[in-house]
């Protein structure tokens, strides 16, 4: 476990950011995305003593949160664990159909753990558990260009010259978006089968399994081995791990650090503020504190409404 402060640190003095009352439920309580909204649909969530409905209402440092009435704070210290994840487990809480998922494996984290993106069914391998919201968010984001490494098992004897080994880096169309791998290296090969080692920056649903059938190759088996300088090493399949306080500050760097995450969340807020400002519902509040944020950098983030 390590300490996660959620704070801006761009304007000289740190000053902690407003967030979405949605992820404020989430930080600050074990309830699932599901849960939270549950939960306000139910109006069981108080905003400095009246009831709020709206997930993305903006929550400031001076708030006062209640849930049941119980008031909440973000947690101050967040858990992350790593799990090579067997075939014909479902990355989800709960499987709709009652096939295996990963409930067995989140019974044995703290309350709050959740995947950070998926693995499909049939694919095994690296799969990675927080509570930090901000961390999964870095994670995933393909702004962040965080690396994944697959080892990929092909059921034919591939050449070096085979034109689909250079397709698959140069990019495919599928089903209307355009798909590539960042890099793609031979591990090892016979006559019958050849291994590849394929990294991607994206996350697309299914993307390499998409791509490898656009390409005509006869994929066995697809297993992920690194996320980010994280790898699996010696975790046997089915066995999950806590990570280390230097594994979580080495996969921050690998997104770009704590600090860019919060530069896009600032930025986030400051095109916000204008766009409700040129609907002539300009969020004063909001602008006050952003007038005291460092200077916002570029882009990303998920926006609240204005009001």
């Amino acid at each position: 476990m390590c300490v996660v402060i959620d704070t801006c640190t761009c304007a000289g003095e740190a000053a902690v950011i407003p967030r979405r009352l949605d992820k404020f439920l989430r930080d600050s309580t074990t309830l699932t995305v599901e849960g939270v909204r549950e939960a306000l649909a139910a109006e069981r969530a108080q905003l400095d003593g009246v009831r709020v409905v709206e997930p993305s209402r903006l929550v400031f440092a001076d708030d006062v949160i209640t849930l049941d009435g119980r008031a909440l704070t973000p947690r101050g210290e967040h858990a992350h664990f790593m799990l090579n994840k067997p075939l014909g487990v479902t990355s989800t809480a709960r499987d709709p159909d009652g096939r295996t998922d990963l409930s067995a494996y989140l019974a044995r984290m703290p309350a709050g753990v959740f995947p950070i993106g998926r693995l499909d069914r049939m694919t095994s391998g690296l799969l990675l558990f927080t509570t930090d919201g901000d961390l999964a968010h870095a994670v995933l984001h393909p702004e962040h260009h965080t690396h994944k490494l697959y080892w990929l098992w092909l059921d034919e004897h591939v050449t070096d010259d085979d034109p689909r080994l250079a397709k698959l880096t140069e990019g495919l169309l599928l089903r209307g978006e355009s798909v590539r791998a960042k890099r793609v290296e031979l591990y090892h090969r016979s006559e019958q089968h050849t291994e590849l080692h394929v990294t991607l920056t994206e996350g697309k649903n299914r993307q390499l399994r998409r791509m490898a059938r656009a390409l005509d190759f006869y994929l066995r088996a697809l297993h992920r081995k690194a996320v980010g300088p994280l790898q699996l090493g010696g975790l046997p399949l089915g066995e999950l791990r806590a990570l280390t306080a230097a594994e979580v500050a080495d996969l921050w760097r690998a997104t770009g650090g704590r600090e860019q995450a919060e530069a896009r969340k600032v930025a986030a807020l400051a095109r916000l503020a204008e766009a409700c400002r040129a609907q002539g519902a300009p969020q004063v509040r909001l602008e006050r504190w952003l007038a005291n944020a460092l200077q916002p950098v570029s882009k990303s983030g998920t926006l609240a409404s204005c009001g």
